[in-house]
């Protein structure tokens, strides 16, 4: 979060390359479209821990009167302005929950599971810090697309991406001693649209653009971190 990081990007439209506009370009060919994946896709199981993982605990306001919900991003005249609270303990398991607060667009509230790998001081019981961050930059950028193309009633079939995040170990965790630091996001962008090639470019540039995550990649911040209590042995 300290570092400003530029994002980068390949962009393919219907199974053909397509240049980028005033985003950031990735070096290199664009790698295979993942379609046939997702099909093999599925939710495991066998968890070692038994609450959800992700869960939805306050809907927030949802205001059917204004085009795609209060504060969703579709209305023509909003606030761009977010608050967001989160308060992170420690259950007795080790487990961390995550309670995340957004004040102002929805005022909705989620909860997370957090567990780091086991070599880095966890038993892997739920997802770790960075697969979140990573997860939640491509939800987030993938979120505007669907809501630009609908904003200008343009045809947007599907769209797929393939993101690589790159982090270091940080000091305390690691025994480097050295602050954590980040790579640029990479992210691969496959649309399929009855438009054009501008429109596919366009509708790039608007998604990492209006992507409050991708904002938080490319602008230096300084969190806040308050810790209440004291360490538990």
């Amino acid at each position: 979060m300290r570092d400003s990081l530029t994002s980068l990007f390949s962009l393919s439209k219907n199974g053909n390359p397509v240049k980028a506009g005033r985003v950031s370009a990735l070096d290199g060919p664009i790698i295979p479209d993942p379609d046939n994946r997702f099909q093999s896709v599925k939710v495991c199981d066998d968890r070692a821990v038994e609450d959800s993982l992700i869960e939805k605990l306050d809907q927030g306001d949802t205001n059917s009167e204004i085009s795609g919900g209060s504060g969703s991003g579709l209305s023509p005249e909003q606030s761009r302005k977010v608050q967001v609270r989160g308060i992170c303990t420690l259950r007795e398991n080790g487990v961390k929950q995550i309670d995340q607060y957004l004040f102002s667009l929805s005022n909705s509230q989620f909860r997370f599971l957090s567990d780091e790998a086991p070599q880095h001081g966890g038993q892997g019981r739920a997802p770790d810090a960075v697969s979140y961050i990573s997860a939640g930059i491509g939800f987030c950028f993938m979120t505007q697309l669907g809501r630009y193309a609908a904003i200008l009633r343009k045809n947007l079939d599907e769209c797929r991406i393939v993101q690589d995040t790159h982090f270091s170990v940080g000091g305390a965790t690691g025994g480097t001693r050295t602050m954590g630091k980040a790579d640029p996001v990479e992210t691969h962008l496959y649309l399929t649209t009855s438009e054009n090639d501008d429109f596919a470019r366009e509708i790039l540039d608007m998604g990492e653009q209006t992507c409050f995550l991708h904002a938080l990649c490319r602008h230096e911040l300084k969190p806040n971190i308050k810790r209440i209590g004291g360490f538990r042995k």
